[in-house]
């Protein structure tokens, strides 16, 4: 508590045990929260890498069947649509320290791209196997859309966050 609000009790009649007790009350209180945001912060970081996970087992078929723009829309929406969860879940967490973010800055980008890469390999060796009229995909390309698109939600809730601040 600050100085004020130890006065105004004060002032009220409370003395300076009650004012103690209270304090560790609302410090206990705090602990629990920031327990709990934990808890809650790394649950979605395991969520999000097991949306991320199915989200690109849904991206093998279009990877056997879709070329060119049409798949890179795809890949692109997908991207951006587990990264919005991603960001809706991280940024609205409160009481967590900057380390927490940057983890799950670094962390769960890094899954996402593990993810694409692997399942861009298995696509074009599906393609391959099946001999489907399509091309094999660029390893790099498509998991540039997915990264960049992923990424972005994130990018534009800082930027608009610190210049609201």
């Amino acid at each position: 508590m600050n100085l004020t609000q130890k006065q105004k009790l004060l002032q009220k009649g409370w003395n300076d045990q009650d004012i103690q007790k209270a304090e560790a009350i609302l410090h206990k209180e705090e602990y629990h929260d920031v327990f709990f945001a934990k808890i809650v912060f790394w649950s979605a970081v395991v969520v999000i890498t097991i949306s991320n996970i199915a989200i690109s087992l849904v991206l093998i078929p279009f990877l056997v069947a879709l070329q060119y723009w049409f798949l890179y829309l795809v890949v692109i929406i997908l991207g951006a649509v587990v990264g919005s969860l991603y960001t809706f879940l991280v940024t609205n967490i409160g009481h967590l320290e900057q380390k927490h973010h940057q983890a799950a800055s670094i962390l769960v980008p890094i899954i996402a791209l593990t993810n694409v890469v692997f399942i861009v390999l298995v696509s074009n060796q599906l393609i391959t196997d099946i001999h489907a009229q399509t091309t094999q995909h660029s390893l790099f390309f498509v998991s540039l859309a997915f990264a960049g698109a992923f990424v972005l939600p994130y990018v534009v809730v800082q930027i608009v966050t610190r210049r609201r601040s």
